[in-house]
């Protein structure tokens, strides 16, 4: 069963958005959040405008800390060894 039959005919809220993000990010190596929420997004066929709604507080803490690690947006600065 793929994710998009899944929640194929549902209405997206921030529970199932944030559910299905989880669940293929767990499911699929190598996939960031990032990757993930914007496949499911492009997946439903949904406007990029509306992933602001749908994004939980845990799932969007999870989306900047990624962000900020790839240094797309400023976050804290901290000293990192390069393990």
């Amino acid at each position: 069963m793929t994710l998009s039959v899944e929640i194929e005919g549902k209405i997206m809220t921030r529970k199932r958005f944030s559910m299905a993000v989880e669940k293929l990010v767990a499911t699929k190596p190598g996939v960031s959040y990032i990757d993930a929420a914007c496949l499911i997004i492009e997946e439903r066929g949904m406007d990029y405008s509306n992933l602001k709604r749908l994004l939980t507080p845990s799932l969007k803490s999870k989306i900047e800390e990624e962000a900020s690690g790839l240094n797309l947006i400023k976050g804290e600065r901290t000293n990192k060894l390069p393990i």
